[in-house]
């Protein structure tokens, strides 16, 4: 049934890209169309359109004929997603399981995963760790439920509330509701846990499953590996065949919670970090000399900021031109590109900043989540490698204390920072799971990772872009400087860092070989190509490799402090690698540098792949 319904949207699809797309210029029309044959690759077709008017100017009748066929394809995708009884391979990566919708992410699928959580629930690993005696207390402190902007995103809610109605489980229903929100809530409202409805920042075609225990961090692999066994049972097997989705009425259960106003009220009485009310006054004081730019990427932090800033004063920067934000409309196509801070995004924000001709500006993309935060100013666009650098070096000017963590991938200058202080220092695997006992604890200040993500001592256990736009707010207000004057500053007292990243897509391979094969690239890194002492060409160079670290997969670090790091991506079949050359003293011709550690780094995953294509 599946395949015919395919094979006529693929023939009604070849038909709109002849009819409306003939005259598009620059795009590859018989390339789309070929796509469309394949019957497999609707959402790919998507995405090269969202790109292509994105990318090229084009006449309206284009753009909107684009839009109208994503349009057309995310209609039968959805479709596929309340139809299709294809079982899939339930995999809980660095944050979550995510699918694209209608293949792995369907109606059916959802229940079946949520049902694998509801039984991790009921197991002594869950019960025990997190304080209770029996799943009658887990019923009654609740499942707090959150989702982020995407499509289908209340079908797969309304799915997850029915089979916790079948255990007779409390829902806590926050809707639409950034991530690092969602963390506060389940510790204010001493919920059991969360299902969060969000793939991050992922394309449009993809949704996502999280779940977080009561501290509000993200679930640890001990838990998750259990979800996805008792989730794959659902999938195959008998299970499989005797599984019927519960269509429990949830309304008596169900709870609507204001999650904006509870946040607010959270930072306002409980933050460590954070002094709301002398950012609202600065904002207040300095509006006619301030512009801030917000970038919402249609995604759940719509009205959060408002209401955290507080709206009065938000209509009074209004008035000013001080605060403006964009893309707050819904859109699940994200105006055609993915909904990452990336640096491509940031250009046109950086303009509009350049463009005010104000003394201090500032401008933030939070992704659909808002679990990720990228910044700038007029001046530098300032990814998480900068950012956590300038936070952690201004709270310790400020007066408080405490350690860093980060991940292995990211930046090591907040971390020299650190060491040049004589403060702690954690350095983790990817995944801000791994940073639960040094925020929790207290030990460290702040948490960091490079893919935008942030959080603070007495905050959340989970990423929160909100908490990083207020500490963003909060250095400008207490120094009087915007950030590229502190990030300057600091370089110039503690060293120079040039981070950079790359990565290498494998196409057409499935969910259950992309397992297989990144394990088997991963054992050659870490076991088959270097030890301490090797050299490694960087160029014309010959770098001595001092240490090597495979907390997360391969990072070799050089005498200079300068290293190239290796790993699997545990969200999508790709291979990601890493670089950063450190250095005492400005480096002037830094790109051509960086190039050559891009083309190492290549050098040593074309290797390590060889031999396991070799052995196969």
């Amino acid at each position: 049934m599946l395949s015919n319904m395919k094979e006529k949207f693929a023939s009604e699809i070849s038909a709109m890209l002849h009819g409306r797309l003939r005259q598009a210029e620059n795009l590859d029309l018989q390339q789309t169309i070929n796509l469309a044959a394949d019957k497999k690759n609707f959402w790919e077709i998507a995405n090269i359109l969202g790109n292509y008017y994105n990318t090229h100017k084009v006449p309206d009748t284009i753009k909107n004929a684009c839009i109208e066929i994503i349009d057309s394809i995310r209609a039968f995708q959805g479709k596929l997603a309340w139809e299709s009884k294809e079982p899939t391979l339930v995999v809980f990566g660095t944050s979550g399981w995510r699918g694209v919708i209608g293949e792995d992410f369907t109606i059916g699928n959802v229940h079946k995963v949520v049902r694998g959580i509801i039984e991790m629930m009921q197991t002594d690993a869950f019960l025990k760790t997190n304080g209770y005696q029996t799943f009658d207390e887990v019923r009654q402190n609740g499942i707090l439920l959150l989702r982020d902007n995407r499509f289908m995103g209340d079908d797969f809610l309304d799915a997850a509330m029915k089979e916790l109605a079948k255990e007779n489980i409390k829902i806590f229903h926050a809707g639409e509701c950034p991530t690092g929100v969602g963390s506060a809530m389940l510790t204010e409202l001493h919920c059991a846990g969360s299902l969060n409805f969000t793939p991050s920042h992922n394309p449009m075609e993809y949704a996502g499953l999280k779940f977080n225990p009561g501290d509000g961090g993200p679930a640890d692999s001990d838990l998750t590996s259990i979800i996805e066994e008792k989730a794959n049972r659902y999938m195959r097997g008998k299970q499989s065949e005797n599984f019927q989705p519960s269509d429990a009425d949830y309304s008596a259960l169900k709870t609507d919670i204001d999650a904006a106003g509870m946040f607010t009220a959270f930072v306002e009485k409980k933050s460590r970090v954070f002094n709301l009310e002398k950012i609202r006054a600065w904002l207040s004081k300095e509006k006619n000399n301030l512009f801030v730019l917000i970038d919402n990427m249609h995604g759940s932090s719509r009205g959060y900021l408002e209401v955290l800033l507080g709206e009065d004063l938000v209509r009074e920067l209004k008035e000013s031109s001080a605060i403006r934000f964009l893309h707050t409309n819904d859109d699940y196509s994200f105006h055609g590109v993915k909904p990452e801070p990336g640096a491509k995004n940031q250009e046109p924000l950086i303009d509009e900043l350049k463009k005010s001709d104000r003394k201090y500006t500032l401008a933030v993309a939070l992704d659909p989540d808002a679990d990720r935060i990228r910044f700038a100013d007029a001046g530098m666009d300032i990814d998480m490698n900068r950012f956590g650098a300038i936070a952690y070096g201004f709270f310790l000017e400020k007066g408080l204390t405490g350690g860093i963590a980060s991940t292995a991938p990211s930046s090591d200058f907040a971390l020299e920072i650190a060491k040049q202080k004589n403060l702690p220092v954690f350095e983790t695997a990817v995944g801000f799971k791994h940073f639960r006992q040094p925020l929790g604890s207290g030990e460290v200040l702040l948490a960091f990772e490079e893919s935008d993500g942030i959080s603070f001592r007495g905050h959340t256990l989970e990423k929160c872009a909100l908490a990083g736009f207020l500490a963003a707010l909060e250095a400008m207000a207490h120094t009087g400087k915007n950030l590229s004057q502190l990030y300057n500053e600091f370089q110039r007292e503690y060293g120079y860092f040039y981070p950079d990243k790359a990565g290498a897509e494998v196409k057409g391979v499935s969910i259950e070989a992309w397992q297989d094969y990144k394990k088997a690239v991963l054992h050659v890194l870490q076991n088959e190509l270097f030890k301490t002492g090797d050299t490694l060409a960087i160029g014309s160079e010959s770098k001595e490799i001092v240490r090597i670290n495979t907390i997360d997969g391969l990072k070799v670090i050089f005498a200079d402090k300068s290293w190239i790091l290796l790993r699997p991506s545990g969200t999508e079949p790709k291979f990601r690698y890493y670089y950063e050359i450190a250095a005492p003293a400005e480096i002037k011709d830094v790109k051509e540098r960086l190039t050559l550690y891009r083309r190492a780094a290549e050098t040593i995953l074309n290797k390590a792949r060889a031999i396991v294509d070799q052995r196969s």
